[in-house]
């Protein structure tokens, strides 16, 4: 892993430093101050404080990457974007960082260590990221990918990354990428231009998808957030398994994605069933956990967008992700003019912002039998242009 700069970890805010030593594996990290974490996370990296002398010295260095301040509650969370050309002169910290990475790969092809990973690439607030071994979530056989390796390559979060990787060194948690093989199926070293989700022109839904028969009255279509409430028991996790099945058997051009937050443990195995790809898990779970998984699956669903796909993101329940992530997770459902999709169905439980949000909302009754009953009030807006 790259010798983590001080520097920069001390204008990180204390969240940051929190997500970085839980990634170094260290214990107790959350009762620490913020100076005496920094020192543990340098170590842990392998580097060492500047002493004062040191200090008193020096100018105050300018942050490396813009991409990774803290960003306002709401925002999409991406990397900015990166120029391609690469500037006349660079600071020695990001001269350094290069020359370390080059090192690496040539020392990975000299050893003709090629280990092959592939998954989804998560990035950090410093600007360093992982290659997810498991759906959307942290392990141990994650893959770390320094910041110039991102940076070269313009990688966004969510982006499936392969390339070969060599084990890790003393000191060091996690293996390693050598080398930036493919983006999302394409070649590394010949990036195809891509639009940015942000600036992309969005839409009303006008292409129409299947539901099931209980949902005939309230259509959606590619790019709706379709919101599903009411109280426990009124069959909001059984409606959405239906609409996955009618998605699968009508629709074999939308990938499919559910996530699962606060669910109980026998529900993930009724989902796993269903023969798509499942992430998240059962109440069990952390919400800093749940959060990310949904996040990092609705990034995924973002980078698919942008290339042109058409998504559907299941998400149950909404209601047990943090407020800040359960709206980003939910906003980010849309039919964009010049690309794909990304539909959102979720169950909402008893909230009602989500169905302010919503372009289909669906209140369910108390439930007499197996059918859910649908409340009065539900509706779809614009349903006139769904054809």
């Amino acid at each position: 892993m790259s010798v983590l700069d001080p520097r920069e970890l001390e204008a990180s805010p204390l969240a940051d430093l929190h997500a970085l030593a839980a990634e170094l594996g260290l214990e107790g990290f959350r009762r620490l101050r913020k100076q005496e974490l920094i020192k543990q996370i340098v170590a842990a990296g392998g580097g060492e404080m500047p002493s004062s002398d040191d200090e008193a010295g020096e100018e105050p260095e300018v942050a490396l990457y813009e991409d990774t301040a803290a960003e306002p509650e709401g925002t999409d969370g991406e990397a900015a974007a990166v120029p391609v050309d690469e500037p006349e002169s660079l600071s020695e910290f990001e001269r350094d960082e290069d020359i370390g990475s080059e090192a690496e790969e040539e020392e990975g092809a000299a050893e003709r260590e090629e280990d092959m990973r592939s998954g989804i690439l998560d990035v950090l607030p410093n600007g360093s990221g992982f290659i997810r071994a498991e759906p959307y979530r942290q392990s141990r056989e994650d893959v770390y990918i320094s910041p110039a390796q991102i940076r070269r390559c313009e990688l966004r979060p969510g982006d499936d990354v392969s390339g070969p990787v060599r084990p890790p060194r003393r000191n060091e948690r996690h293996p390693s990428l050598v080398r930036v093989a493919t983006v999302n199926g394409q070649d590394a070293d010949a990036p195809s231009e891509r639009p940015r989700y942000d600036s992309l022109a969005v839409t009303w839904p006008t292409e129409r998808l299947a539901g099931p028969s209980a949902l005939v009255d309230y259509p959606f279509g590619k790019g709706s957030r379709v919101a599903v409430g009411g109280p426990p028991g009124a069959g909001a996790t059984y409606l959405l398994r239906e609409a996955v099945k009618v998605l699968r058997e009508r629709h074999a051009e939308l990938e499919v994605i559910v996530v699962l937050a606060g669910v109980r443990p026998e529900e993930v195995a009724d989902w796993s069933d269903l023969g798509v790809e499942v992430a998240g898990g059962s109440f069990a779970g952390s919400f800093d956990e749940q959060a990310q998984v949904a996040e990092l699956a609705v990034q995924r669903a973002k980078r698919s967008l942008e290339g042109g796909g058409d998504v559907v993101v299941v998400v149950d329940s909404l209601d047990a992700l943090p407020p800040a992530a359960a709206r980003r997770v939910f906003g980010a459902a849309r039919n964009a003019a010049d690309a794909g999709s990304l539909t959102i169905l979720a169950s909402t439980g008893t909230s009602a912002e989500p169905h302010r949000m919503a372009t289909t909302h669906i209140t369910l009754e108390p439930r007499e039998g197996e059918q859910p009953r649908i409340a009065p009030g539900s509706g779809t807006l614009r349903r006139e242009l769904l054809s």
